[in-house]
């Protein structure tokens, strides 16, 4: 049985609901990118519940933070598997309105383009160093091939919530058309 089905049905059977997050879900929205394990956004409340799902399924945690759960396998054949944990809020609103996707045969939820974009500039705001180039290039890359309007209210409004002033100056170098008429002042 591949992971993500396992995982599916027990959090089925648990109650635990999930987005997949990641290069999957940026791969569900259209830009292709290989991706080496499964990344969740879970509730932070349910944490000790998807601490025993990931354990029961044959893994081990390899890093443990506060928001951010790292577990391999201990045979091998399985991909890693990540839990981002958030507040019950902020995840209430992701899973509101998920994109859908098929992953491993399996019908999955993504969170939505703009969601997403959110997501991947706060991890380029507050993540790690060696994860900004990858990052940044699923940025660029999901807005191009969606197409996405950055002078758009919603996502200037996405903008001036996550992404800093490099950030927002290397996405007008990258996509000066996404910016439309703005691009010269970003």
């Amino acid at each position: 049985m591949k992971i993500l089905a396992a995982i599916s049905e027990r959090a089925a059977a648990e109650g635990l609901l999930f987005l997949v997050i990641g290069g999957n879900a940026v791969n569900v929205h259209g830009y292709d990118r290989r991706t080496m394990d499964l990344d969740l956004l879970v509730r932070e409340d349910d944490r000790r519940a998807w601490d025993e799902l990931i354990t029961s399924l044959g893994y081990r945690p390899h890093q443990i933070a506060r928001v951010f759960h790292m577990y391999n396998p201990i045979g091998s054949g399985l991909p890693p598997v990540d839990l981002m944990l958030v507040d019950a809020g902020t995840f209430s609103k992701l899973f509101a309105a998920p994109h859908s996707g098929v992953l491993e045969n399996q019908p999955i939820s993504v969170p939505a383009l703009p969601h997403l974009i959110a997501l991947k500039l706060h991890a380029l705001r507050h993540g790690h160093a060696e994860r900004q180039f990858r990052d940044l290039g699923d940025v660029v890359e999901l807005i191009r091939v969606n197409q996405v309007n950055l002078a758009s209210p919603e996502y200037q409004e996405i903008l001036d919530k996550y992404a800093d002033d490099t950030t927002r100056r290397k996405l007008a170098e990258a996509l000066p058309e996404a910016f439309g008429s703005e691009s010269s002042g970003v």
